[in-house]
């Protein structure tokens, strides 16, 4: 498995993207749109993908609309999910229910037209109904 982001600061990419603890957080730094690309080794079956976002402590870095993509290449990817985001606090799970090489992750837009988002965790939900995207310890070093 692979994944990219479209941006990053500074000890806020990946790892904290994975992390439990909801002081750590994924905070972009470029212009929208953003992107989170998961590459599969294998054929998967994704049935939900979970964000935690805190409108309460992000404000206008939480993200308003979020568009959910899988395909079998990446010039095959789909919108699968798109939703609208009113403040959100907690988990938010994105209904994908496909078999896919590729899932792209897009943030749209952010409330009060910010620019840079926060994500405290990602999950990606299998069909049952484990977390897919388990940080290697390798990957958490490569990363830091």
């Amino acid at each position: 498995m692979e994944i990219n982001l479209s941006s990053f600061k500074k000890d806020h990419g990946i790892v904290e993207l994975f992390s439990e603890d909801m002081s750590e957080f994924w905070h972009t730094d470029d212009n929208l749109p953003h992107y989170i690309n998961i590459t599969f080794k294998k054929l998967t079956k994704v049935n939900s993908v979970v964000l935690t976002l805190l409108f309460s402590k992000d404000d206008s870095y939480t993200p308003s609309i979020i568009e959910i993509r899988a395909g079998m290449t990446r010039e095959t990817l789909e919108p699968v999910c798109n939703l609208t985001l009113n403040e959100p606090e907690g988990d938010i799970n994105f209904s994908v229910e496909k078999q896919c090489f590729f899932l792209q992750i897009i943030i749209l837009s952010n409330h009060q037209d910010g620019k840079d988002t926060h994500i405290r965790r990602l999950r990606v939900i299998n069909d049952k109904m484990k977390d897919i995207l388990v940080l290697p310890a390798s990957l958490t070093k490569r990363y830091l």
